[in-house]
C-alpha cells in the first residue's frame, strides 16, 4: 500500500472535519440556518476549505448525507444475517434486526437529526436522491427475496426506512416512552404493515 503524504493526510482530515462539522450545525440549526459560516464557526475552519474540497455549500451537506447514510446502510448490512436464523421464527428474526439499527440511531442522536431534517428537504431530492438509492440496491435486492415477485419492494423498503426514522426522530427529540418500550411499538407499527407482503413459507415456517 502507496503510503500517504502528509498533505493528503491534512486534507482527509480537514475533510473529515468539514463533514463531521456539517451534520453537527445541520442537527443544532437546522438546514434552512446551515450557512458556511455557520458550518466553519462549529468546526474553526476557514470557509476557504469548504470551496477547496467541495463544490459549494451544497455538495458538502450532500456529501456528508452520503457519510451518514453509507454508515446506517453499513449497520443494516452488517446485521442482516440474522435473517437467516434458523432457530428462530421469521418476525424474531426481523425484531433483532430492526433492535439493532434501532440502538444504532439512539447512539447518533445528532447524526440522525442532520439526516431525517436533509432527507425530507428539497435539496435531498436534488442532490443526493440518485446517490442514495444507488446505495441501497444491495439492501434491495437481499429484501426481494422475502416477499413474492408481485411485491413492490422499493416501496416496501422506503415504508420501514421512513417508519424507522420518523419514529427514531421522536424518540430523541421528545421521548415518551423508555426507548425499548419505543423500539417495540414502532417494530410492530412496522411489520404489521410488511407482514401481509411476505412470501407465505416465511412467515409459516423457521425458513
Amino acid at each position: 500500500m502507496q503510503q500517504m503524504l502528509p498533505q493528503e493526510d491534512k486534507n482527509l482530515t480537514l475533510k473529515r472535519e468539514l463533514i463531521e462539522g456539517t451534520i453537527d450545525t445541520v442537527a443544532t440549526l437546522g438546514l434552512e440556518n446551515t450557512t458556511t459560516n455557520a458550518i466553519c464557526t462549529t468546526c474553526k475552519i476557514n470557509v476557504a476549505y469548504i470551496y477547496r474540497f467541495f463544490a459549494d455549500k451544497e455538495d458538502l451537506i450532500a456529501k456528508a448525507f452520503g457519510f451518514v447514510d453509507e454508515q446506517f446502510l453499513q449497520q443494516i448490512l452488517d446485521n442482516y444475517t440474522v435473517l437467516n436464523y434458523e432457530s428462530i421464527d421469521y418476525e424474531s428474526r426481523c425484531r433483532v434486526l430492526f433492535k439493532k439499527c434501532w440502538d444504532y440511531l439512539m447512539a447518533h442522536p445528532k447524526d440522525i437529526t442532520f439526516y431525517t431534517r436533509y432527507y425530507y428537504s428539497v435539496s435531498f431530492q436534488k442532490y443526493a436522491y440518485t446517490e442514495h438509492m444507488k446505495r441501497y440496491v444491495e439492501l434491495f435486492e437481499k429484501m426481494k427475496t422475502a416477499f413474492p415477485e408481485s411485491a413492490d419492494v422499493r416501496l416496501i423498503m422506503h415504508h420501514i426506512l421512513d417508519t424507522l426514522l420518523g419514529q427514531a426522530t421522536k424518540q430523541i427529540e421528545n421521548p415518551m416512552d423508555d426507548s425499548d418500550i419505543a423500539a417495540t411499538k414502532t417494530f410492530f407499527l412496522i411489520f404489521s404493515v410488511i407482514k401481509s407482503y411476505l412470501r407465505t413459507d416465511r412467515l409459516n415456517s423457521n425458513q
